[in-house]
C-alpha cells in the first residue's frame, strides 16, 4: 500500500515547459520555474499538516506539531508580504503598468482573511487544547483558494515576457533577498524551509533549486534543526532534500 505523501491533496505546480516558454527570454523563464518550486515547497508543507493534524494523540508531539505549524505559515505569510511590499510595486514600475499585479493582490485578499485565522489560532494553540479536526477545518478554509493562486501566479510571471527579462532578474533577486532579511529565528526557520524541498521533483530536474553553498543542509540539519528537532518530523522531506514518510498519516500509523 502507497502511503500518502505532501503532493496531496493539494496538488503541486508543473514548472514551465520547454514547448511552453519557446524563444522567452532566460530570465523570465528562470523567475517562473523559480517561483513555481517555491509555491510548491509551501504547498508540501500545508499538506504535510492536511494529511498528518487529526492523528496527533501524544501531548509531546502535538506540541512539537503546533510549532511545525506555525513556521509553515510564517513562511507563506512572509512570502506574500514581501510580494505586496517590493516584488510587485517593483514590477508595476518595470512594466509601466500600474495595476499588472492587481489580480494577484485580489488573489491574496481572497485567502488573507482565512490564513490570518488559522495564523491566529495556531500561535494560541496548546497541547492542552490541540484538536486535529479543526486544525484541518481551518486549513480548508483557506487553503484551495491560496493553491489557485499559487498556480496563476506562475502564468503572470510567465507573461511578463513582452517586457523582457534584463530588469525582472534583479528584481526577483531583491524580493528573495528581503525575504532572508526578515527570518528573525533560523532554528525555526530554516529547517522547515529546506524540509519542504523536493529535489527529486519532476524526475529530478530542479535538483538545483534552491542554489546555495553544498553545506547549507549540513549546517541546518546539524546545527539550526536541533533546537527544535521533534518538530521536523513532520515535514515531507530531509533537510538534504530527500522525500521522507510522513510518520502520523492514518495510513503510516495503520501499518
Amino acid at each position: 500500500m502507497a502511503l500518502p505523501w505532501a503532493d496531496q491533496p493539494f496538488s503541486l505546480i508543473p514548472t514551465p515547459t520547454a514547448e511552453q516558454t519557446k524563444g522567452y527570454d532566460k530570465v523570465v523563464i528562470a523567475v517562473a520555474r523559480e517561483m513555481c518550486l517555491a509555491h510548491n515547497a509551501m504547498i508540501r508543507n500545508l499538506n504535510a499538516i492536511y494529511l498528518q493534524c487529526e492523528q496527533l494523540t501524544v501531548p509531546k508531539d502535538q506540541a512539537d506539531f503546533i510549532i511545525f505549524c506555525q513556521v509553515a505559515i510564517e513562511v507563506i505569510h512572509t512570502h506574500h508580504q514581501m510580494e505586496e511590499a517590493n516584488f510587485f510595486p517593483q514590477i508595476a514600475e518595470y512594466t509601466g503598468e500600474p495595476n499588472i499585479m492587481e489580480k494577484n493582490i485580489e488573489q491574496h485578499r481572497a485567502f488573507d482573511a482565512g490564513l490570518t485565522v488559522f495564523e491566529g489560532y495556531v500561535y494560541k494553540l496548546t497541547p492542552e487544547t490541540y484538536d486535529g479536526a479543526e486544525v484541518k477545518r481551518l486549513v480548508d478554509g483557506f487553503a484551495e483558494v491560496l493553491v489557485t493562486h499559487l498556480n496563476d501566479e506562475i502564468q503572470t510571471l510567465l507573461a511578463l515576457q513582452k517586457y523582457g527579462g534584463e530588469k525582472l532578474g534583479p528584481i526577483f533577486k531583491t524580493f528573495n533577498d528581503n525575504i532572508m532579511k526578515e527570518v528573525k529565528d533560523k532554528h525555526r526557520l530554516l529547517p522547515c524551509a529546506l524540509g519542504c524541498i523536493d529535489r527529486t521533483f519532476e524526475d529530478g530536474k530542479n535538483a538545483d533549486f534552491p542554489p546555495f553553498p553544498f553545506f547549507v543542509p549540513y549546517l541546518v540539519k546539524y546545527v539550526f534543526a536541533r533546537r527544535y528537532s521533534g518538530s521536523w518530523r513532520f515535514t515531507p522531506c530531509t533537510m538534504f532534500g530527500q522525500p521522507k514518510p510522513l510518520p502520523f498519516t492514518k495510513e503510516a500509523l495503520a501499518v
